[in-house]
């Protein structure tokens, strides 16, 4: 038997649409706008209201310029793309199926990515039809953007906004509360709530599974091309001050920040760097409040003890990035030597030996994508497979549509898990795309990801490194291009963007 489409929160009644098997409620409201005097606050409770509120469309995105060659291949039949930008974008969408279950369903929340730069909820997927299809209670979430959501300004403005540099980890958390106390509205279960995202959504995954605040809020993670990608105080500062530059602003200026018009701190982000450039230019901050510490090191503490975690990346990550800006490539040799000095080029040679034949174009990318994904998904999962059980993924298959140069593009694996995109693809394809998506239910549902079409997945040890390798067929590898992780074994460095800033950084 069907619901009703009205479902009750503690603001309020909201009525939602029906689509196919499924409800969606679009627009929820779970903060505050956090526009006016809330500007760079931590996100606040949102009003009330009475009588039944319609919930049939997607809410305002944070303001943002999109780097339209990043995303992946075919998209959602239904989005949010007719939405506007606004700074009152704390908005979140849930579907779930229509038909009344008879315990409450699992919950997957879902975090966009964008490179903290631009995106939302509902960008690449919808609704999430497909997953709630198979019976889960899917919720994708919008969050502050850019330098609305990661300018550190305590600093210069005092305690009020001592977590400035973190609103959008803030506002991540807030969702993920409005979730644990009102999911049971759209039939989830608040006690069995997996996250999961992409790119900078699934580099949010490991923040939050790094931050206080958001302990108990969840119970499991996926993390699709994520990793640990976070800034130090003293980066984000240089960061506040090239902003600042941007706007003809010295420090002292600095509360002129608060009413300055949206579109003029969107102006001053893509002085500072456009497109591609400024995929991985904003992002959280070790603030030592939010974030005490970098999601590896805290992983590897027990912060995240019983936090199961399936986690993955794409086998061509930078290629995207080629396709949106020639000159990525180019910036391998000096992201080299700055993360390996004088051992720069042993590198290289170590990813030459292991892909012979390869183009030194090929070989740049490749360690591109490794240092930006690879390597600090590997570094989670050995850190978090000691504290729970962990399963690694790479995705190797063809993009349906795509010539082979752009298979395993960053985000492929997005539209086989989604059932997005997928059009004209063959019977092999299709079928990847059904097996990916019982596994990550399978995931969200029990704990284990698991198939009848696909190899048993056994469980990560850091000892093999055994992965799952989505293909047609898959396969599981142990420790798969082992050669060009071990180049990797000793290097630290604190991840930023590839390509370097205009000169504003260092005026």
């Amino acid at each position: 038997m069907n619901r009703e489409p009205v479902a009750h929160t503690q603001q309020g009644s909201v009525q939602g649409v029906a689509l196919g098997d499924t409800l969606c409620w679009r627009g929820l409201r779970y903060a505050a706008p956090p526009t006016g005097a809330r500007r760079w606050l931590p996100p606040q409770e949102p009003a009330g209201w009475s009588g039944v509120r319609r919930a049939d469309r997607f809410g305002f995105r944070a303001p943002q310029v999109i780097t339209p060659e990043l995303v992946p291949t075919g998209g959602a039949a239904i989005s949010d793309s007719t939405s506007p930008s606004d700074e009152d974008c704390l908005f979140l969408n849930v579907c779930a199926p229509s038909e009344a279950p008879g315990a409450a369903l699992p919950v997957l929340v879902w975090f966009h990515g964008g490179g903290y730069s631009w995106g939302s909820g509902a960008h690449y997927i919808g609704d999430g039809q497909a997953l709630a299809e198979a019976g889960v209670v899917v919720v994708t979430v919008n969050y502050r953007l850019g330098a609305l959501g990661f300018l550190r300004l305590g600093h210069l403005l005092g305690p009020e906004y001592e977590a400035s540099a973190n609103c959008g980890l803030l506002d991540q958390i807030a969702a993920l509360r409005w979730v644990h106390e009102n999911i049971g509205a759209f039939g989830g279960d608040p006690d069995r709530v997996t996250i999961a995202g992409v790119s900078a959504g699934g580099k949010s995954v490991a923040t939050l599974m790094a931050a206080p605040a958001a302990r108990g809020l969840f119970q499991q993670a996926i993390i699709q091309s994520g990793g640990d990608h976070v800034v130090s105080m003293d980066r984000a500062e240089e960061l506040t001050d090239a902003l600042l530059h941007a706007l003809s602003l010295d420090r002292a200026d600095a509360r002129s920040l608060l009413g300055r018009p949206t579109e003029a701190i969107g102006a001053a982000q893509q002085e500072l760097a456009a497109g591609a450039r400024a995929t991985w230019l904003w992002r959280p901050a070790v603030d030592g409040l939010c974030l005490p510490e970098a999601p590896t090191a805290a992983l590897a503490s027990g912060h995240a003890q019983g936090i199961r975690l399936m986690a993955g990346v794409t086998r061509n990550e930078a290629g995207s990035y080629a396709l949106a800006d020639p000159t990525a490539a180019d910036q391998a040799p000096r992201v080299l030597r700055e993360i390996f000095g004088g051992d720069a080029e042993t590198v290289m040679e170590a990813y030459a030996a292991s892909r012979p034949g390869a183009s030194e174009h090929e070989l740049q990318l490749a360690i591109l994508g490794d240092e930006r994904y690879g390597i600090p998904t590997i570094r989670l999962l050995d850190a978090q497979a000691s504290h729970a059980p962990c399963w690694r993924y790479r995705f190797d298959a063809p993009t349906p549509g795509a010539p082979p140069e752009k298979w395993g593009f960053h985000g492929a694996d997005v539209s086989f898990v989604w059932g997005i995109g997928l059009d004209g693809a063959d019977e092999q394809s299709l079928g990847l795309s059904e097996a990916m998506r019982e596994v990550w239910v399978s995931f969200i549902n029990g704990g284990i990801p698991d198939s009848a079409d696909l190899p048993a997945w056994p469980e990560y040890e850091p000892a093999q490194r055994r992965t799952m390798v989505f293909d047609l067929p898959s396969r599981v590898e142990a420790d798969p291009a082992k050669a060009e992780r071990q180049a990797w074994d000793h290097a630290s460095w604190e991840p930023g963007t590839w390509w370097p800033i205009v000169p504003a950084m260092s005026a």
